[in-house]
């Protein structure tokens, strides 16, 4: 049994592609369901989110791929996991430096990502809830919580914003601040909806999205809590606005100096900021002029988006670092696990020895003498044991030369049957 992983992400698919895997927490729990009744996989785990699905597994190596693809076709009517360039199929150690790496938010889309780690986390609980993971994911996935939190406290590769969505946030935030405050989208594309999110993490008092095709706002409003206005309404809705965000896809002015100017007329007390995250700009440059308005375009938040990556991308050695050292400390683990049949053996081989000679010398002894014998007895075999077995536990089960020292071991004492690397006394 070993470590197997097949997935696919941003970086090898389509976003077609990878629409096509993507599994909400309903359909993953399905999923799970149908891997743990089937019984060929012996722990599993699925990790989706909007930029990669992933099958995690512990199980025979040549039945694993085709038993993950199987399942995925059943629930999608289509083998989407076939050999290609889309998908990616990793074996042993290097599935646990990736989901570390993964962990640390070095393979996210956004260097540095701050959901990753949370979804890693949902991702166990999943699996958890599901019962499918045992003695070897449950440690991998342990020791990947524990280095992406270490990333995150140790180095700054979650500092500042990176994406324009959340910097524009940060800007709002930063001037006015959000709590309490009455937001206007106007747009409901994937800028505008990621802007979305992020502002109702800081309790607008109110939020509204505007857009040109009304069921695509609704459709925004509805995740955010929102409400959706026509953009026949767009005026009011700037009217009653503290904050506006634009980011439509218009070939050019959707926001008019004239329309704000008019907005302002009717709240002259009540400053207005305006974040402009459109190419071309959706707002009238000219609305910078007006007194009590704030514009703010795509120029100065990629200003801050530009030192948030290179302060990121500066941290990246400090992470690997973390993730060398993690991924270590699992392999040492795995590698005592691998030995333990051998390990087990023969410590109940020198306890049965023990045994029988204390019951033979000291059969007739007195309860003192033979507390006594007990312990000294105890003493003496854990340390003949201590170097040998430290010795076994780092032999690397998957190396020739660990296969001959376990295997040597069991010849010396004469522990049983032959060992068998490819199989652990849980994994």
């Amino acid at each position: 049994m070993t470590l197997f992983l097949l997935g696919v992400n941003h970086r090898t698919a389509t976003l077609e592609d990878r629409e096509a895997l993507a599994l909400p927490p309903a359909e993953s729990l399905d999923i799970l369901g149908r891997f743990a009744r089937r019984g060929v996989l012996r722990e599993v785990l699925v990790l989706s989110t909007c930029n990669r699905t992933e099958f995690y597994a512990v199980a025979d190596e040549i039945t694993a791929e085709r038993e993950v693809r199987d399942v995925v076709e059943q629930l999608r009517r289509g083998d989407l996991l076939a050999a290609g360039p889309h998908r990616y199929l990793l074996m042993g150690p290097a599935v646990c430096a990736h989901l570390l790496r993964v962990a640390c938010g070095l393979d996210s889309m956004l260097l540095g990502d701050a959901q990753i780690l949370g979804q890693v986390k949902d991702a166990y609980a999943l699996a958890r809830r599901a019962g499918t993971t045992g003695v070897l994911l449950d440690r991998l996935l342990e020791t990947a919580l524990h280095a992406g939190k270490r990333a995150r406290s140790e180095t700054s590769i979650g500092a500042g914003h990176v994406s324009m969505s959340s910097s524009a946030v940060a800007a709002a935030v930063d001037t006015v601040g959000l709590r309490g405050r009455r937001v206007l989208f106007v747009g409901a594309g994937e800028t505008a909806r990621l802007a979305a999110r992020h502002a109702t993490d800081h309790a607008p008092g109110m939020v509204m999205i505007a857009n040109r095709t009304i069921e695509r706002g609704e459709a925004l409003a509805r995740e955010v809590g929102g409400q959706a206005v026509s953009l026949d309404r767009l005026a009011g809705a700037i009217a009653d606005a503290d904050i506006v965000f634009s980011a439509t896809s218009a070939p050019g002015t959707v926001i008019t100096a004239n329309v704000i100017h008019s907005a302002i007329a009717t709240r002259p007390a009540r400053p207005l900021l305006v974040l402009d995250l459109a190419i071309p700009r959706d707002v009238e440059p000219s609305a910078a002029a007006i007194p009590g308005v704030t514009l703010r375009t795509l120029d100065t938040i990629r200003a801050s988006v530009d030192q948030s990556l290179s302060t990121r991308s500066a941290e990246v050695p400090r992470v690997e670092a973390i993730v060398a050292e993690e991924a270590e400390r699992f392999a040492h683990w795995t590698r005592g696990l691998a030995a333990t049949p051998t390990l087990v053996a023969l410590r109940e081989h020198f306890e049965r020895i023990r045994v029988e000679e204390v019951e033979r010398l000291w059969r007739h002894a007195s309860d003192d003498e033979r507390q006594r014998a007990e312990r000294l007895t105890r003493v003496l075999v854990n340390r003949l044991l201590h170097v040998p077995m430290l010795r076994l536990k780092d032999a690397d089960a998957t190396s020739a030369d660990g296969q001959m020292r376990l295997q040597a071991a069991r010849d010396l004492f004469a522990l049983g049957a032959t060992f068998d690397s490819g199989r652990s006394h849980d994994a």
